[in-house]
C-alpha cells in the first residue's frame, strides 16, 4: 500500500480524488483510517479504497495526515511509528511538532488551497531534512494532481496562507462587489453574478500571459471608462485594503502556528 490517509476531510478528499483521476495512485494502493469505524467505512466506500484499522496504517509506505489540527494530538499516538514518511495537510501545525508526536522526522508539510476542488490548487510544500528524495517526489506528484506545487521554506507558510490560502475569500468578496455594482447599474442579480464570475475567470486566463499592471493599462484607455473606475478604486483604498487583508491573514496564520507548536 502506497498511502494511508488519516482523516480525509474535504481537502484530503479533494487531493485523493485528484490523485486517483490523474492516475498517480490506484484505489488498491490507498487506505483510509479514522478513529471512528463507522466514519472510516463510509469514507472508504465513498472513495473506493481500503478501510484500515490501527495496524493497517503501519503497512503503508507513507501516511497523509488530514485530520483537523485540534484532533491531531488524540490521533498521533494511534499512528505513531519509528520511521516512515508522514505528509501533513494540517494548517498551523509545524513539521517539527508533527515529528515529535509521530516518532519520525521524515515529515513533509503541504498546504493546498480551495482550488484543489477544481484541480487548480496552489500548494505549498516543505519538509524536514530527513525526508528522502523519494518522499519529496511522491508528494510533488500527489499534489500536482490537483494544481501547482510551490516548494518554499516552511518559514513562508504563514505568508502563503495569507495570499494563496485566504486569497479565494478575498477574490470572492471582489466578485460579490462587482456583482453588486452591476445590480446598482441595472442588471438582474443572476446576470450580474454571471458577468462578475466571467470577468474574473477571463482575467485569470489573461494574467497567464501578462502582468497585472500591463493588463490594467491595456483595458484602461485614455479618458475612458476603466481609468475612471480605477480612480474610484484608488480613492476608496481598495488596493491598500487587499494588501492589508493578506498581511492580516498571514499574521493570524502565525498566531495559529504558534498555538500548534505548543
Amino acid at each position: 500500500m502506497k498511502l494511508a490517509i488519516v482523516g480525509a476531510g474535504k481537502m484530503g478528499g479533494a487531493v485523493l480524488t485528484g490523485a486517483l483521476r490523474a492516475g498517480v495512485l490506484e484505489s488498491s494502493e490507498v487506505g483510509i483510517y479514522h478513529p471512528s469505524d463507522r466514519r472510516r467505512d463510509e469514507m472508504a466506500h465513498r472513495f473506493g479504497v481500503r478501510a484500515l484499522d490501527d495496524d493497517g496504517v503501519d503497512t503503508a509506505e507513507r501516511v497523509l495526515i488530514g485530520v483537523k489540527p485540534q484532533a491531531f494530538e488524540a490521533v498521533a499516538p494511534l499512528i505513531a511509528r519509528r520511521g516512515g514518511c508522514f505528509l501533513s495537510i494540517m494548517a498551523g501545525v509545524p513539521a517539527d511538532a508533527i515529528a515529535r508526536r509521530v516518532g519520525s522526522r521524515r515529515v513533509l508539510r503541504a498546504m493546498p488551497n480551495l482550488g484543489a476542488r477544481v484541480r487548480l490548487s496552489s500548494t505549498a510544500l516543505a519538509g524536514l531534512p530527513e525526508a528522502t528524495a523519494e518522499d519529496v517526489a511522491f508528494a510533488d506528484d500527489l499534489f500536482s494532481a490537483v494544481g501547482r506545487v510551490h516548494r518554499i521554506p516552511e518559514s513562508l507558510f504563514d505568508a502563503f496562507t495569507g495570499l494563496a490560502g485566504s486569497g479565494p475569500a478575498f477574490a470572492a468578496v471582489v466578485a460579490e462587489a462587482l456583482a453588486d455594482g452591476g445590480v446598482r447599474a441595472g442588471f438582474r442579480r443572476d446576470v450580474a453574478r454571471d458577468l462578475s464570475r466571467q470577468v474574473l475567470l477571463a482575467t485569470a486566463r489573461l494574467l497567464e500571459d501578462s502582468g497585472p499592471a500591463d493588463l490594467k493599462d491595456e483595458v484602461a484607455s485614455p479618458g475612458g471608462t476603466a481609468i475612471a473606475g480605477v480612480r474610484a478604486l484608488e480613492e476608496h483604498g481598495v488596493r491598500y485594503g487587499l494588501l492589508r487583508a493578506v498581511e492580516e491573514a498571514a499574521a493570524r496564520a502565525g498566531e495559529l502556528s504558534d498555538e500548534g507548536e505548543a
